[in-house]
């Protein structure tokens, strides 16, 4: 997948809080053949869900790529690794590298042995054939990590450029950001890891959703880290007889607009139950 030259397009499914395996995984059944990967997310929101690896095991059967979202939030290095041995064993090699959300006051406890980069090492580790502690795998496999970024940090802190290049030079192979729906950001993004010059080798993957309304865009901003949607895009959804349909207008047009810019490689569509809405979006491109 990250062998192209192509748009890259990737969605998003996450787990539901049931023991339906097959349910689960059938969710990005119209994914099939029109996206290059799905993200299976990892207990967004600090709320258990069915296995990601499990989910990702299925969907990766189907014959649809999985980039598996790992978080370090609950899990010690044993575990880690233990998820990454099994993420290789069925053939799933891509993982978003993440600190997690954090939970409240009295929410469970977390373990928070290692954040996104730290991740991004050990998978580098794994991909070199042996674990933390100098333990040889038998029949290794390499791991292509990626990390996460916020393209309106980005553009707001002066050192935001030099960490992303520093999970790049940890081996990050891809980036995917959060959700952003303004031109002009994206173009001084794009503008600025041109002017970089370590991103030829990297595939950057813009953030973005199908907002079915205004509610849903309103309640996402104000409750979700990284989640900046304007009041513009908000009076088009509400002012819409077709607000889901507008959503996915929003999307394609944003797409068409930012294909051809340098060092952006593709997009990631995502939002609660972005499935069928996404397949649409990703079908007029192909």
């Amino acid at each position: 997948m990250f062998n192209t030259n192509d748009f890259i397009f990737t969605s998003e499914t996450t787990p539901e809080v049931t023991t339906d395996l097959t349910g689960c995984a059938h969710q990005v059944e119209e994914l099939i053949g029109i996206a290059d990967a799905v993200n299976v997310t990892d207990s967004p929101n600090c709320t258990s869900r069915l296995n990601s690896l499990l989910v990702a095991s299925e969907i990766k059967r189907s014959g649809l790529d999985v980039i598996l979202q790992l978080t370090g939030r609950d899990r010690n290095q044993i575990a880690l690794e233990s998820v990454l041995l099994g993420a290789l064993s069925v053939g799933i090699n891509k993982v978003l590298c993440l600190s997690g959300d954090q939970p409240g006051k009295n929410g469970p406890a977390v373990v928070n042995e290692f954040n996104g980069n730290g991740l991004i090492k050990l998978c580098k580790v794994i991909s070199g054939g042996t674990l933390s502690d100098g333990t040889v795998i038998k029949n290794p496999l390499p791991i292509y990590p990626g990390a996460a970024d916020d393209l309106y940090t980005q553009i707001s802190k002066p050192d935001a450029l030099d960490k992303l290049v520093a999970k790049i030079s940890k081996g990050a192979g891809f980036v995917q950001t959060q959700y952003c729906f303004d031109y002009d950001i994206i173009k001084k993004y794009s503008d600025k890891l041109n002017e970089q010059g370590s991103f030829n080798d990297c595939k950057v993957i813009i953030g973005m959703g199908p907002l079915k309304s205004a509610k849903q865009g309103d309640w996402m901003r104000k409750n979700l880290w990284g989640v900046n949607i304007s009041d513009e895009i908000l009076q088009r959804l509400e002012d819409s007889v077709s607000p889901a349909e507008t959503g996915e207008e929003i999307c394609q047009e944003l797409i068409e607009k930012i294909m051809d810019l340098p060092c952006i490689d593709g997009v990631h569509l995502m939002g609660p139950s972005c499935e069928k809405s996404s397949a649409r979006i990703i079908s007029r491109f192909k």
